[in-house]
């Protein structure tokens, strides 16, 4: 209608907690249109825009305690109630139809290009997530906060943050990632989030690539320490094993899950099971079970996880 009336355009502002959203939003925006009448399509693509968004704050799925929590708060029991961090981020690509809200008066960012936020909250928040809810779960830690108990982890987490996932991006002039990094520190140890170590660990054959394994090939390129990478690496091999340190059963979902249990019965030894695991194409690709400095670390950390345990091979790595 506006075409037809000769109106300005609008603004699509896509808020899905996913990548490079406006582009997302723009590809089914302009599909529709295409299958509809080109022309149309062809007036978006020229007058409408579609900003790319980053939110970051952590809110845990919520559970019972959290809809009695929230319940005995307010006087009304409300089955949709969650909890979340104080914490709030919202970047947004400075890229507007007619002009935009003054929203940057009130905490939003906008900036010219949101991919670097996005990878370092992918590489540094989402990363040392992943590397504490393994390595967590395994010491026996039950949530995030409750790793932030030990020192040990806290100090491996902010080495990882620091040491070998903030050289691999490329920020604004002017960005502070040790503040950054001591931000999520304290956002981790945030004991009233009880954000759970085994929901973070879900799902791994959708996250490892993005949050630990395309910094491992930066350092793989340039020669640089990954240490922690690699152990995080280690640590979801383990997990994904099925069994926890104490011989109990993990609840390990995941849509590769049939492969992972296939992969452990038809393997026995340690170096057979990484290897295993490393043919997976759809998680390592082609190129990292070739690399033999690689497959030699995660043989390592594999293997001192089996003989050590979470908590002294993580303490190790700390000193």
């Amino acid at each position: 209608m506006r075409r037809e009336q000769g109106l300005k355009a609008f603004t699509v502002l896509s808020c899905d907690n996913v990548r490079e959203n406006g582009h997302v939003a723009k590809a089914a925006v302009l599909g529709l249109a295409k299958a509809r009448d080109a022309a149309l399509a062809a007036w978006i693509a020229d007058n409408v825009t579609f900003p790319c968004t980053m939110v970051d704050r952590i809110v845990p799925a919520a559970t019972e305690e959290t809809l009695q929590l929230v319940a005995d708060q307010l006087g009304v029991y409300d089955p949709c109630a969650i909890a979340c961090e104080p914490f709030r981020q919202w970047v947004i690509e400075d890229n507007f139809v007619n002009g935009r809200p003054d929203w940057d008066t009130v905490g939003a960012q906008f900036v010219a290009d949101v991919v670097p936020f996005e990878m370092m909250k992918l590489r540094m928040l989402n990363g040392s997530h992943s590397f504490l809810a393994y390595l967590g779960y395994l010491g026996g830690y039950d949530t995030i906060a409750d790793t932030m108990t030990n020192p040990a982890y806290r100090r491996a987490a902010l080495a990882l943050m620091l040491d070998e996932q903030a050289p691999t991006l490329s920020m604004p002039e002017g960005t502070d990632l040790e503040g950054y990094a001591n931000l999520l520190i304290a956002r981790f140890t945030n004991p009233s989030l009880k954000h759970r170590t085994w929901q973070i660990a879900m799902d791994g054959s959708q996250k490892l690539p993005q949050r630990l394994l395309d910094p491992v090939r930066l350092h793989l390129q340039q020669g640089d320490d990954y240490r922690r990478l690699t152990l995080g690496v280690a640590g979801w091999m383990r997990y994904v094993g099925g069994i926890d340190e104490q011989g109990k059963t993990i609840d390990v979902v995941d849509p590769l899950l049939a492969q992972y249990q296939a992969i452990h019965q038809q393997y026995q030894t340690p170096e057979e099971r990484v290897r295993g695991l490393l043919a997976i194409e759809s998680i390592f690709g082609s190129d990292l079970p070739k690399n033999h400095e690689f497959v030699q670390a995660v043989t390592d950390a594999y293997q001192q996880l089996l003989q050590n345990g979470a908590k002294a091979t993580v303490e190790a790595l700390a000193k």
